[in-house]
């Protein structure tokens, strides 16, 4: 058994079993720390491998988006950490996918300390098991699957839906699959930054289709702008204190950010706006929140003539 496993899977039900498998007996009694490098720096992970437990010697050291910062120099530390690992460490170390151009992550996969356990599952074979009762053609489960993004907790949640809606006749059609599955889509907060690029380059074709897929979120005009507002500000923000010379750590405790990372993404945005597109973006966000709230304008449709006059 090794002691240091990198986990590629985008599935967290996959991810959960695999990891109760790993910790087994030999580890079931064993302090288990969690870590996102979304969130945690880098540091905060090795300072854990080097230290004893209060309670137990004995340790599971868990870490989401590993590679989510691949230039940060303290990967060197923990390479030379698994070069010579504690054993009674077990460190599992989480990614969706790999981009294995970056050096890091050759690093780690050539590593002969490190198990690289990929985690899939054929999403096909899958739903014909969950639906194994009821009547459903092939078509109908490539058409969920797809919609699913082959994530197995949001197929699990569909197929139950399903089953409960045609529990009568037990057959389940590919309307049935249209009308009632919602598409896996990617997360808000990129959304969100897309749509802001698209409004500032006036594309408005581009934005009137980014604005559907976050209405997906359930997300209504009011809180569409008042996220936007936010995080144009926020984007300001940062590019003042960037060009002031403050270094990332600094913006992250100066704007009380959760992480560098966060700070990194931030400014990943803010080389494509110039201060001028920022005012003009934030003005016009202002006036629409200010006809919303005075019913000069519906709500319901203030984003759209929003993107129209932009």
């Amino acid at each position: 058994m090794k002691n240091n496993y990198l986990i590629v899977c985008n599935d967290h039900c996959l991810i959960k079993d695999k990891i109760n498998k790993l910790i087994d007996n030999f580890y079931k009694d064993a302090a288990i720390s969690n870590y996102d490098l979304e969130e945690n720096e880098l540091s905060e992970v090795l300072e854990d491998l080097d230290t004893y437990g209060l309670f137990s010697n004995k340790k599971v050291i868990i870490v989401r988006n590993v590679f989510i910062d691949h230039k940060d120099k303290l990967f060197d530390k923990l390479i030379k950490y698994i070069d010579n690992y504690n054993q009674d460490n077990l460190l599992i170390m989480i990614e969706e996918k790999l981009d294995n151009r970056v050096n890091i992550v050759k690093q780690i996969k050539e590593n002969k300390n490190i198990e690289l356990i990929t985690l899939k599952v054929d999403s096909m074979k899958y739903i014909k098991e969950l639906l194994r009762d009821y009547k459903i053609d092939n078509n109908s489960i490539e058409l969920l699957s797809s919609l699913c993004k082959d994530d197995i907790s949001k197929i699990n949640n569909e197929c139950n839906k399903l089953k409960m809606y045609k529990i009568d006749d037990k057959i389940i059609t590919y309307e049935d699959i249209k009308s009632l599955v919602v598409e896996k889509i990617g997360e808000s907060d990129k959304l969100l930054f897309s749509l802001i690029d698209y409004i500032i380059s006036k594309d408005k074709r581009e934005s009137l289709l980014t604005l559907e897929k976050l209405k997906k979120y359930n997300l209504d005009s009011n809180s569409i702008i008042g996220l936007m507002s936010s995080q144009i500000r926020l984007l300001h923000q940062v590019k003042v204190l960037d060009e002031i010379g403050y270094q990332d750590i600094d913006i992250k405790n100066e704007l009380k950010l959760k992480s560098s990372y966060q700070v990194k993404k931030m400014k990943e945005y803010i080389y494509n706006y110039s201060y001028l597109s920022i005012h003009k973006i934030v003005k016009l966000l202002a006036e629409f929140d200010y006809k919303i709230k005075s019913g000069r304008i519906d709500s319901n449709i203030a984003i759209e003539m929003l993107i129209i006059n932009s």
